[in-house]
Formats: structure tokens, C-alpha cells, sequence
């Protein structure tokens, strides 16, 4: 079911959820990156000294609550209207003060592809994601959030997108080997069976998953490049250096488009083999109609002739004329069928 909205001709800003899935109740979590501790709040804290903050919002039902929550930060009306349609390609945005960024969470579940759009939000001190539902990537990030707090705290609000940009690529790589899997899966029950065609359709389902993931790899590929090279600016914000964890990043979006492409290219050796066995049951299946077809010839055209109407035909008054024409017929028969076999042609 599709939930968009909008009408015809909508003016540019205009902040209404559009999606392929119903949205959910927003809930608002904000965490409080110190030093030696995390402090999960659902409400803004103002006595607190130094900190970084992570405003994680999960469901984009409510808009006016999500609005008023990041009212303080400025946050242009073209950027409020990508993140509410969710039905947008990963992509990089420095159009305004603030890096904005989208990306997708991909998950195969129940042999289905699901995706949910991640988008972020990153400020001086603070990062801003929003999210169609709670994605497993960020509660992962967040896991490592609670356990080495002061690492995310000495180098600053951007290693916290980094860590997010690094699970939502890792969890590409982990999609992809599910996919490796299938094919492989495919391949193994070709080789156990040379002669016998797999089911094409279940090829292609997996084919439309590959397809999806390299689209999104692509553009993740180039916001991590974007997101390297802002960091090498080393803007004010900045606590520390967080070149070195993009490359790591960056790294592994170049091993993932690599693998991508070995995957297809399976995809597409397993897709002409099977056309190759297809080919040859086809030819098979002719072949045997040919030499039947050459087989039973002799017999129609004896029987052709001794069928017209004529009163003198040789040997028609023969006692023994009908047991010579059925013996001619299959004796001829069987002797081409031994020739045939003869020069292996069956």
C-alpha cells in the first residue's frame, strides 16, 4: 500500500509523510554523550557541562512534534521535506549549514528485501537521525555507545555518524552474503543435477536484490567520499580527527561494490547456463522428433504407394504381398535407426 499524500502541484517545503509503508508513532530519545557516561533523556537537559548530543527520533507519524523538537536547530523546509519522503536514493546534501545526509537500512527478512530510510542531521554539537522504524544498525551503535562512551565523547559528534555510516554499510555487506548464499545454494543444486534447469523465477528475485543493493551502494560510495572530504577540511566542530574512520569506511564500500559485481557476474554465468540446459533439453526433445519423423517415413511412403487406386500394382496379387510390404516397411525402419546409431547420432 502506498501512503502518498501529497496533491498535484505542491510548493517545494511542503512537509507531509510520503512512503510505501504506514507510518508509526514517533518516539523522541535523547542521549547525552559525557565523558564517562551516557545519559538517556526524553526531554532536553540544560544543566548539563560539556557534552554531545544524539537526538534520535524513531517514527515520522507525528510531524508537528518532530518540528517543534528540532525548531531550535533551523532546520531548512527542504531538508524536513526529504526526510518525510521516504522513498529516496542514499544522498549527500551541504546545500545548507549543516551536512545532511540519507541512507537506507537494508535487511533481507522472510526471503524479502525491506528497507528503511535513515536520514541525518549533523550540528556543532549535536546529530539528529530520523527513522520509519527502529533500525538495528543504530541500536547496534548505540550498544557500543553504552560500553565505550569516552572513545564517542574525545572525538566528537561526527565519529558518532561515522560509527552509523560504518553498521548501515556492514549491514549491506551481511544483506550481500545472505544473497551469496542463495546463489550459491543455485549453483550447488545445479552441479548435483547437470541435465535438469533451475526455476528462473527464483533467479531473478534474486537478481532484483542485487540490483537494489548495487543502486544504493553506489550512492552510499559517494556520500562516504563527500563525508571524507569534509573531514579533512577539519571544521570547528570537529573534536579530532575522523579522516582515518572514513577511509575505514570508505574501504569497505569499494569491497562491497567489488563484491557486488562478482555476485552479479554469478548471477549472470548461473542465468546462461541454465538457458545453455534449457537450449539443449529443447534440441534434445527435436532431435528425437526428427529421427522419429525419418523413422516412420519409409513405412507411409510403402504404404502410400501400395494405397492408390490403381488395379496393377506389382505384387498386389501376390498371397504373400502383404507380409513383404510390413516387412519392407519396418525392415527399412529398423536399418536406418541402426545406421543412426551407428554415426552416434542419437
Amino acid at each position: 500500500m502506498d501512503f502518498f499524500l501529497k496533491d498535484k502541484g505542491t510548493a517545494p517545503g511542503t512537509i507531509v509523510y510520503e512512503g510505501d509503508t504506514p507510518p508509526i508513532n514517533t518516539k523522541i530519545e535523547y542521549y547525552y554523550v559525557l565523558k564517562n557516561e551516557l545519559i538517556k533523556s526524553d526531554k532536553t537537559l540544560s544543566d548539563l557541562e560539556e557534552y554531545s548530543l544524539w537526538i534520535r527520533i524513531i517514527g515520522l507519524k507525528d510531524t508537528d512534534i518532530i518540528i517543534n523538537t528540532i525548531a531550535p536547530y533551523n532546520i531548512n523546509k527542504l531538508t524536513l521535506e526529504d526526510i518525510f519522503e521516504t522513498y529516496h536514493s542514499p544522498k549527500y546534501d551541504d546545500t545548507f549549514e549543516y551536512p545532511f545526509v540519507i541512507m537506507r537500512s537494508v535487511v533481507i527478512e522472510d526471503n524479502l528485501l525491506k528497507d528503511n530510510q535513515i536520514s541525518f542531521i549533523l550540528t556543532d554539537h549535536s546529530l539528529i537521525t530520523f527513522e520509519e522504524y527502529s533500525s538495528e544498525e543504530l541500536d547496534v551503535v548505540l550498544q557500543r555507545l553504552m560500553k565505550h562512551t569516552n572513545n564517542f565523547f574525545t572525538r566528537g559528534i561526527e565519529y558518532l555518524l561515522c560509527a552509523m555510516m560504518d553498521a548501515l554499510i556492514d549491514s549491506y555487506i551481511i544483506t550481500l552474503n545472505k544473497i551469496n548464499t542463495a546463489v550459491d545454494t543455485l549453483e550447488e543444486s545445479m552441479s548435483n543435477d547437470v541435465s535438469i534447469p533451475i526455476d528462473v523465477s527464483s533467479l531473478f528475485k534474486i537478481k532484483r536484490k542485487v540490483n537494489f543493493l548495487h543502486r544504493h551502494t553506489r550512492a552510499s560510495y559517494e556520500i562516504i567520499n563527500n563525508l571524507l572530504k569534509n573531514s579533512n577540511e577539519s571544521k570547528s566542530y570537529y573534536k579530532s580527527d575522523i579522516s582515518p574512520y572514513y577511509k575505514d569506511v570508505f574501504e569497505h564500500t569499494i569491497y562491497l561494490s567489488e563484491a557486488i559485481q562478482y555476485c552479479k557476474d554469478s548471477i549472470r554465468s548461473l542465468y546462461d547456463e541454465n538457458m545453455s540446459r534449457i537450449q539443449i533439453r529443447a534440441n534434445k526433445f527435436i532431435n528425437i522428433l526428427t529421427m522419429v519423423s525419418t523413422l516412420m517415413l519409409p513405412p507411409m511412403v510403402i504404404g502410400g504407394i501400395y494405397g492408390m487406386n490403381f488395379e496393377n500394382i506389382p505384387g498386389s496379387s501376390n498371397h504373400n504381398g502383404f507380409f513383404i510390404s510390413i516387412f519392407s516397411m519396418f525392415g527399412i525402419s529398423i536399418s536406418l535407426a541402426l545406421y543412426f546409431k551407428y554415426k552416434k547420432y542419437f
